[in-house]
């Protein structure tokens, strides 16, 4: 297993005025340690209802929590060998960073070698974000997820045309792993072998 994802519950929040960073480092920690064991180096930083911010709290506030928050990860993060990338949501999923561009200029705030930016090409077209923002988000780029647009099915499923995205990949020389992040249907295996063709072929 190379990358994981679903890394903070919503118990334990990363902003707001319940927001614990020694909660947060206890978590973060054991979650390092046992990747390590199962060899796991990336791990998805997503986590929409652990950064949600309350209704009421200050958004500055929260960016300067959330930015904190992973400065205080990124030592064990490297302890353990492994890099934490944050993933943008689309709005649906969350109210705070949406976007490739806004994930570059965070973990340039961050500014922790473990800490980095994944880019999920299914949320980049739910927010209308072209490919331009990898190729900002350069070496930054760790890892990425991919579905298509409509009903976030596996690539091949409505046919979407994901070689804008995959050409900003090549451009800026990603070697890392792209997952497919979606809604399977009953016919796993069908699913997975023209998913990965057409990702073959379109890249």
């Amino acid at each position: 297993v190379r990358s994981c994802a679903g890394f903070f519950p919503a118990a334990v929040p990363l902003v707001g005025p319940n927001a614990d960073l020694t909660a947060i480092e206890r978590h973060a920690r054991a979650t390092f340690r046992r990747a390590q064991r199962l060899g796991v180096t990336h791990i998805v930083l997503g986590s929409g209802g652990a950064r949600r911010i309350p209704e009421g709290f200050d958004p500055a506030r929260a960016r300067e929590q959330f930015i904190e928050a992973c400065r205080r990860m990124g030592p064990a993060a490297e302890e353990f060998g492994v890099t934490v990338v944050l993933e943008p949501l689309n709005r649906a999923e969350t109210n705070f960073f949406h976007r490739v561009d806004e994930g570059v200029e965070l973990v340039d705030a961050i500014a922790h070698p473990n800490i980095q930016l994944l880019a999920d090409i299914y949320h980049m077209m739910r927010e209308d974000e072209g490919p331009d923002s990898l190729r900002k988000a350069g070496a930054r780029l760790r890892h990425c997820h991919i579905a298509e647009k409509q009903n976030r099915t596996p690539p091949g499923t409505a046919g979407d045309d994901f070689r804008p995205y995959f050409r900003a990949l090549k451009e800026i020389g990603y070697k890392g792993g792209v997952s497919i992040e979606g809604r399977w249907s009953r016919d796993l295996e069908t699913d997975l072998r023209r998913a990965l063709d057409v990702m073959r072929r379109q890249w």
